[in-house]
């Protein structure tokens, strides 16, 4: 009988939950954040010294790649790049920069940057282009000097943000300003430089008040894409008219009712197939007091969060802070506006500050010259048990939050990975998301077209055989309460080791005391015929599986009990299978030398009849002359005859006359017949 199990020896596993590209964050004063363990860690070997914008880009193993505050480019060992100078962002930039990846090719990024104005902000410079080739510098990268700031807008607010087109071949990159929407669409054929425009509510007026520093207000605050891809945010700080401020000529008035005069919050549909915002919703208006500017999505896109602040105008300063709130909005609800849960307030400190998902799915707050991060633990939970907790997180010595948080492409972000190995072909592979959204439904496309109606599946927790070995690239597209988006991950089905059939059964001769010695190599040899494999033999299964403890010499193995289980190894650089087979001891017919010389020259001293002793333990034999006397009798445990008499008349002890004699060998197994024949004595 063939015993047989099917193990295999698994490459990789790749991390895929929210794409490592995100892995890195550099922000602040020298500030610095690595994901790749799953967890925040802080870390300061960061350069940034950013008041507001910033972004970093890592590859798709979580590796860093290069990070950027919109002006100057740093490498991965932290170097600015020969030519990563002098790009048209701008550190005071509520989003400066976002970095995105040419679908393609690999080695070339685009950095878009938006510039800022502290003082008057229509002399910005708008929204530019520059291509970073990581296959420049000895591979550590620099910008192309004959791609670099290449003008998109001439002018813009501080708003950026970057998501995937509905074919997942290419992203949509989007600015706004005053009361449009400009989506820029790159895929594998380059930037389309000619934006999808929407025209939409509401009017946030670049004032032309003379007071520096007034109009910048208004043009601050994040935007995001759903990592669905069809709900976009902005919140505006403030939205102020240049009517507002005439007559006004004390430069800290102005300030201060730029800032506290309330701003906007909005929220989109997003269409990510033509690039269109379209049926603006308001959820915070100027009437309601606040200044919006961080924003973010819950991982499982439920529920949308905004940081708002709450402030006073002020005689003696730009602003007095009455109170900051951190707002969760149910995009789910009928009514999203109402649906408005403040989760957290506070006026410790100035609350103002980016909010950005992590690669644990919480969502930090940054807040203005602190050594640590505030956290909302668990964004994807309704109302208060989001669980914000202020400056939760600390950040390294002698680095410093401001404003601002790194941004991505925010399709790197979305919430689940599917969870599949590299496995060896002929085993059936298992497949599921881990995702902490709620999966409505999963629609699977294995990569495996020759498996036929197989290669695609509607259960959440499929199953699948695949047709061969082979690299396949599995799709699945998931649809959540809130989002539906498709993640992919590539597998490796392994070159199983190849067996060909052998016997269940070795048999020996027995030696005696229940021993023999075996050759294992002969069913080794049957088994595997191919050079590339590795066979091994084993007592135990448990070290088969192991590999662990195997038999050193199998060629001349002695047994360990009369049937005894073998277990045999093969295996390949990547995969093995674990055989078993018996061997069995057995008692093979005796073999009589009839010449018995007792002289003391140790040839044929006594009577030998090999395969006897310690094998047929209960055999009798006797001896008699030519007359039918008996003379000799014997068993196990008397040795072979010597040519004298134990028995009858000639019981004497003394060497027997030169003769032919004769034997019965009585072997008192079952189905064995007794033996006999002559012996010559001489």
């Amino acid at each position: 009988m063939k015993y047989i199990l099917y193990f295999f020896v698994f490459v990789c596993s790749a991390f895929a939950k929210a794409q490592l590209e995100s892995s890195f964050w550099y922000f602040g004063i020298n500030a610095g954040i690595d994901f790749n363990t799953g967890s925040a860690v802080a870390i300061n070997d960061g350069q940034l010294i950013t008041g507001e914008g910033c972004a970093t880009i890592s590859d798709e193993f979580g590796n860093l790649l290069f990070y950027t505050d919109g002006s100057l480019v740093y490498d991965a060992a932290h170097i600015v790049m020969p030519n990563g100078t002098g790009l048209k962002g701008n550190s005071s930039s509520t989003s400066s920069a976002i970095i995105v990846p040419l679908p393609g090719t690999p080695n070339l990024y685009y950095v878009f940057t938006v510039d800022t104005d502290d003082l008057v902000y229509r002399n910005t410079e708008g929204l530019h282009y520059s291509i970073v080739d990581m296959s420049l510098n000895g591979g550590t990268g620099d910008i192309d000097p004959l791609n670099k700031n290449i003008n998109l807008l001439p002018i813009t607010s501080e708003k950026l943000t970057a998501i995937s087109n509905d074919t997942g071949d290419g992203f949509w990159i989007i600015s706004q300003f005053q009361d449009l929407f400009y989506s820029f669409e790159l895929t594998a054929s380059g930037l389309s430089t000619s934006p999808v425009i929407s025209q939409v509510a509401p009017f946030v007026e670049l004032i032309t008040s003379p007071i520096t520093n007034v109009d910048v207000a208004a043009m601050r605050g994040y935007i995001k894409v759903n990592a669905r891809g069809n709900r976009l945010v902005a919140a505006h700080f403030s939205n102020n008219t240049t009517a507002e401020f005439a007559g006004i000529t004390d430069i800290l008035t102005a300030r201060s009712a730029a800032y506290a005069n309330g701003g906007e919050l909005y929220l989109y549909d997003f269409d990510n197939a033509t690039g269109v915002v379209s049926n603006p919703q308001p959820l915070l208006t100027r009437q309601d007091g606040g200044s919006i500017y961080g924003v973010e999505f819950s991982g499982n896109g439920q529920f949308l969060y905004a940081e708002v602040d709450y402030m006073n105008a002020s005689t003696t300063q730009i602003f007095e802070l009455i109170r900051g709130e951190i707002v969760q909005y149910d995009l789910t609800a009928s009514n999203i506006a109402t649906s408005a849960t403040v989760i957290h307030q506070d006026n410790i400190t100035p609350f103002r500050g980016a909010l950005q998902l992590g690669l644990d799915n919480k969502i930090y707050h940054s807040r203005f010259q602190q050594n640590a991060l505030s956290v909302i633990n668990n964004p994807d939970d309704a109302g208060t048990n989001a669980t914000y907790t202020f400056n939760s997180f600390p950040l390294t010595q002698n680095t410093t939050a401001w404003y601002g948080l790194p941004i991505f492409v925010q399709s790197f972000l979305l919430n689940g990975e599917i969870e599949a190995l590299d496995h060896c072909f002929g085993e059936e592979q298992s497949f599921s998301i881990n995702s902490s959204a709620n999966l409505v439904s999963v629609v699977w496309d294995f990569g495996d077209a020759a498996s036929g109606a197989a290669n695609s599946s509607n259960e959440l927790n499929p199953f699948h055989l695949f047709s061969a070995p082979g690299v396949y690239t599995i799709s699945a597209t998931v649809d959540t309460l809130v989002q539906v988006f498709t993640i992919t991950k590539t597998i490796e089905v392994l070159e199983q080791v190849a067996i060909n059939s052998f016997p269940p059964l070795l048999e020996v001769c027995e030696e005696g005391f229940d021993k023999a010695v075996f050759d294992l190599t002969e069913i080794g040899g049957i088994i595997s015929t191919n050079n590339n494999q590795t066979i091994r033999f084993y007592e135990l299964e448990v070290d088969a599986l192991e590999d662990q403890n195997s038999i050193l010499n199998p060629s001349n193995y002695t047994n360990l009990f009369p049937t005894q289980e073998i277990f045999v190894r093969v295996s390949n650089p990547n995969c093995f299978q674990i055989y078993s087979f018996l061997i069995q001891i057995k008692n093979c017919p005796v073999e009589v030398f009839n010449v018995v010389t007792p002289n003391g020259d140790g040839l044929n001293d006594t009577f030998i009849v090999s395969g006897l002793y310690n094998i047929y333990a209960n055999h009798k034999m006797y001896i008699f002359s030519r007359y039918g006397q008996k003379i000799w009798e014997g068993d196990n445990n008397s040795g072979g005859w010597d040519g004298t008499s134990n028995s009858g008349l000639f019981h004497s002890r003394e060497k027997l006359p030169t003769g032919t004699y004769f034997y019965v060998l009585e072997l008192n197994e079952p189905n064995i017949n007794p033996k006999s024949g002559y012996v010559y004595l001489r």
